[in-house]
């Protein structure tokens, strides 16, 4: 029985990446591959039991042949991806750089030749779209949506439309020029490109998506230098990377494409990348990616938080022996109870398989093969990918964690032979002078060991439980069975860390051992609700779970367009709407498609928001000066497109705090869905609280202090006497109290003080409910009762008297005391951590974000991707001429 359910697993994962070959959509696997898959899962097993399996599967297989697949051509040539120079569209490109006005007169061209042309379908699309919304905003999210789904022509005119309506919106004009070239239509993209080139000259989506138009066009040359600026401003970029790797096979260098296919993969493994690595043999190289090299750059569900259970730390110092054994006996009785519920879970949970097996090798076999194919999810193959770098880097995780752990305790029982050696004349007071010296050595390396094996293998069985639900589902309770069995393995290393520590007791005097602490028992996670994925794109969404097959469920009823499959490209998403986001570049998280699959993450926002580093690092390796290109393949370099100043500036910083709301509002997408349970569809009505740091995503009802508020006509929002403003859209901004410059004839002028250094000032600061505080990425605190530096508090407190007279006699209020940031350029209120730029507004950043979360939370940025599905050239119907 267990080769038989051996063989169930390895099928399921061996067909989701036997899947990932190119293919139509009716085509079933290839008998060679269905062979070898089956040499492979059948070996040790009994002729009988083969025999039952092939029985067996040729009752499976017409299930497999009807799944949903992707309609992608096979091809095994890399270099046939880009078109031969088209002279004739590229002479019909406008020299001139469009203007305001051209972009206007332009776009309204294109959408009435587009609309005398395109079918009917394609045009109800459009119309009903138009009928729910005329913002440019909500035109846009439908636009990508029907990209997504495979209506081009419905994505160009809303996009068309998008830009009409917000007419100097930069990224509706790259995510037009975007669905144009992925259209067929690069040489009318190309305008839009340049213009806002001409905006944002060191951009990296744009230089990229300017390279892609013209490699569309079959101008190699010009592609080539763009891709080459591209990949200078944002290496994380696995379009750009892809791209070029494709024109090094051109120019004749296998090695280097394989290079560039290789890193596009690590980066985000999907199976189009896997096709263009295996055309130059380079398939092998990516096997040796691992997970510690992943986990940054997938979505992983947080199952298991970081307190899920706490280690203690022991007192190192045998007076506390009672309180150490104590904490010990505790954690021991917690741990039992836990162990205890965790073998019910699991006794419950493998029941179902339990009885089915019970009925016989032949129904057993076909019912578990039945359900693993049905549940098998086509739009994520790269899960199958995932999953294996799981397996194998687990593997060999748990050699090395016993390896090291037995190591340490040999090095520290050898190291207690000789530090508490008792010699002739030791006194009590000796020995336990020597425990003592033993304990501060011994348990802090036990602590450290432990600490950093459990957080590893936390975040490896996070990943595990999350990704292993994409590939089968879970099928009679299996891989609910498995995570619970993995929670156990997690609970044991938990209980060797407390354990393992040493608690001494002093020499001479007789101590109790037998308390015991109430400890809690933590809550097992439910692994019946697999987390489901979702990616926003404006207001919309697009779910991933273990059963999507597509994105119909969308708010425009837009479905997956007959014979197509999603495009290849990269999803890249920030909070900016004035921002034309760089996937990766800041630590903008964003997802890249390949061959109908879709890949979690570019980001994982837990990875990334531990480490503070991260993201300046990334940007001050980005910030690096352009490396020397042969001359032969550039013109000469335009220096607006170079940074060679590694120092950050405000925009930097600014991009980088936008890009960790932008994960954290993508974190906030990731839901459980529980049997049973139909997912709920996302209402447009959903309103937004941008507070002190903290991003409340549930709805807040009307008037929830029970405060008068009053129309203001200039906000064309209704305010509150705290100066709290609600907007129409259900946006509501916490802007505090209104700063204002000082009142003439007062005499109290601005106060101002250096920066306060130790606090972190602009810093994106949220809720910590545990610490009862606001916390930044620093780990910072302040707390309601007062600012950390009492310094600046009792400033404060000795203004409050000046505040009130000044209120009484004129009306207007001084505000709180405000400091200088240099790295925000602007001052900040310590007590409220409100934000005002010279320009005057209080807080110019809650107005930043309420402007890009005017629709929903996210901006999605689209960067071209090469297609495997048709000629990049094609010319479509002629839809503009």
């Amino acid at each position: 029985m267990k080769n038989i359910l051996l063989l169930i697993l390895m099928f399921s994962i061996g067909y989701a990446v036997a899947q990932t070959k190119p293919a139509s959509r009716e085509t079933k696997p290839s008998q060679s591959e269905i062979d070898k898959m089956m040499e492979d899962a059948t070996k040790g097993m009994s002729a009988e039991e083969k025999a039952e399996i092939e029985k067996m599967m040729k009752g499976v297989m017409s299930e497999v042949g009807t799944k949903p697949g992707s309609a992608v051509v096979p091809f095994t040539d890399n270099k046939k991806l880009v078109p031969v120079k088209d002279l004739n569209r590229i002479n019909r490109i406008p020299k001139k750089v469009f203007t305001d006005a051209d972009v206007n007169t332009n776009t309204a061209f294109l959408y009435s030749k587009l609309m005398a042309k395109i079918s009917a379908p394609e045009k109800a699309i459009i119309t009903g779209v138009l009928q729910q919304s005329p913002k440019g905003s909500v035109l846009m999210e439908a636009a990508i949506i029907s990209f997504m789904q495979g209506h081009n022509e419905a994505a160009m005119g809303l996009a068309l439309k998008a830009v009409q309506a917000e007419p100097k919106n930069a990224n509706h004009q790259n995510n037009l020029a975007a669905i144009l070239s992925q259209s067929g239509y690069p040489e009318k993209a190309i305008p839009y490109l340049k213009k806002i080139s001409a905006q944002y000259p060191s951009n990296s989506t744009v230089l990229h998506n300017m390279g892609y138009a013209w490699l569309s066009l079959g101008q190699i040359d010009s592609a080539q230098r763009l891709f080459a600026y591209a990949a200078v401003r944002n290496p994380n970029n696995p379009e750009t990377k892809l791209c070029r790797g494709v024109i090094e096979e051109i120019k004749g260098d296998p090695k280097k494409a394989a290079d560039n296919y290789v890193e596009s993969f690590e980066d985000v493994p999907n199976p189009f990348t896997e096709d263009l690595a295996k055309n130059v043999k380079a398939d092998g190289q990516h096997g040796k990616m691992d997970f510690d090299k992943m986990k940054s750059r997938i979505v992983i569900y947080e199952y298991f938080k970081k307190d899920w259970i706490v280690i203690p730390a022991l007192s190192d110092n045998v007076s506390a022996y009672e309180k150490n054994s104590s904490i010990k006996n505790g954690y021991s009785k917690m741990f039992e109870e836990l162990n205890a519920k965790l073998g019910s879970m699991a006794e419950a949970s493998s029941a179902e398989i339990k009885d089915l097996a019970d009925k016989g090798v032949v129904e057993f076999t076909e019912t578990m093969m039945n359900e693993s194919i049905k549940g098998i999810n086509m739009m994520s193959k790269p899960a199958a990918y995932v999953q294996i770098i799981l397996d194998t880097y687990v593997k060999e995780w748990i050699e090395n964690y016993q390896k090291e752990g037995s190591a340490l305790m040999e090095k520290i029982n050898k190291a207690q032979m000789v530090m508490t050696k008792i010699e002739d004349n030791d006194k009590c007071p000796d020995t336990d002078r020597k425990n003592n010296e033993f304990l501060v050595y011994a348990n802090p390396l036990i602590r450290k060991f432990n600490d950093k094996k459990n957080e590893e293998f936390r975040v490896w069985l996070n990943a595990f439980c999350t990704w292993r639900w994409y590939i089968t589902g879970n099928p009679q309770n299996t891989v609910m069975t498995e995570c619970i069995g993995w929670t156990a393995f997690l609970a044991g290393m938990y209980q060797s860390a407390i354990d393992n520590q040493y608690a001494l007791e002093k020499a001479c005097i007789d101590q109790k051992s037998d308390g015991a602490l109430k400890i809690t028992v933590p809550t097992i996670p439910n692994f019946t609700c697999p987390a489901v994925v979702t990616f926003p794109v404006g207001m919309d969404e697009m779910q991933l779970g273990s059963e999507t097959t597509n994105f119909d469920n969308n708010d425009w009823d837009i479905k997956q367009a007959e014979g197509t499959t999603m495009p290849n490209v990269t999803l890249s998403m920030g909070v900016d709407k004035n921002d034309i986001t760089e996937p990766g570049k800041y630590g903008n998280p964003y997802v890249k498609t390949g061959n109908g699959s879709i890949n979690a993450s570019g980001i994982n926002c837990t990875e990334s928001d531990d480490n503070e580093l991260m993201p300046l690092s990334k940007i001050l390796d980005e910030l690096a000066s352009l490396p020397v290109i042969p001359s032969n393949e550039l013109a000469p370099l335009n220096p607006a497109y170079l940074n060679n100043n590694k120092k950050l500036g405000v925009t930097d910083y600014k991009k980088m705090r936008n890009a960790e709301l932008a994960r954290k509002l993508l974190k906030e997408m990731m839901k459980t869905k529980c049997p049973g349970e139909l997912p709920v569809k996302k209402k447009r009505k959903d309103k937004f609280e941008v507070g002190l740091g903290e991003l409340v995503l549930d709805p807040l009802p009307v008037d929830e202090y029970g405060i008068e508020e009053k129309w203001d006509p200039e906000m064309k929002a209704w305010v509150n006497s705290k100066g709290e403003y609600r907007f129409e859209s259900g946006l509501v901004v916490r802007t505090g109290e209104l700063v204002l410059d000082p009142v003439s004839g007062v005499g109290l002028g601005q106060l101002e003080l250096d920066p306060v250094s130790e606090v972190g000032l602009g810093e994106l600061k949220v809720w910590d409910d545990e610490m009862q505080a606001y916390i930044n990425s620093k780990g910072e605190k302040w707390y309601e009762d007062g600012f950390k530096d009492k310094v600046v508090k009792d400033v404060h407190d000795a203004l409050e008297e000046v505040n009130k007279t000044i209120e009484e006699n004129s009306g207007y209020h001084t505000g709180d005391l405000e400091m200088w940031d240099d790295d925000m350029q602007a001052w900040i209120t310590p007590n409220t951590g409100d934000v005002r730029y010279e320009d005057g507004f209080k807080d110019k950043l809650v107005q930043d974000v309420k402007n890009a979360l005017e629709t929903s939370g996210l901006q999605t940025t689209i960067v071209n991707g090469l297609e495997g599905i048709k000629a990049m050239g094609n010319t479509g119907n002629g839809l503009f001429e």
